[in-house]
């Protein structure tokens, strides 16, 4: 309700597995972020296209964002393929951006407009 950031879980069983964020949430730009994570043991099973697909919903279609993004390390194949079956585009690298376990790594951003997502087949 105060237009900022929310992380909402994953359970599968009872047990939550996993969980998804909305890490920037700018209602002035109409521009947010999706993130995730997933516990490898409950992987391949859609639970993030699936909660991601109600996330972006609700984000266009309630609350009138413009521009989703997603943002991954370019090492994270398994996100960059999430990214991808949402129907995002890549829109580009931020070069060594990121530092992880004292390497820097390449993120790359991804992002879906609104009439794209209200058009997606």
């Amino acid at each position: 309700a105060k237009d900022e950031a929310r992380m909402y879980g994953i359970w599968v069983d009872g047990e939550l597995r996993g969980g998804t964020i909305f890490r920037v949430w700018d209602t002035r730009m109409r521009a947010c972020e999706v993130g995730v994570w997933l516990e490898p043991g409950v992987t391949g099973r859609g639970l993030i296209n699936k909660a991601v697909t109600h996330m972006i919903d609700w984000a266009v279609c309630v609350r009138g964002m413009h521009r989703v993004e997603w943002q991954a390390s370019s090492a994270n194949k398994p996100s960059l393929a999430a990214a991808q079956r949402l129907g995002m585009t890549r829109d580009g690298v931020l070069r060594q951006s990121v530092e992880l376990g004292g390497e820097r790594h390449d993120i790359e951003v991804w992002s879906v407009l609104a009439d794209e997502w209200r058009n997606r087949t």
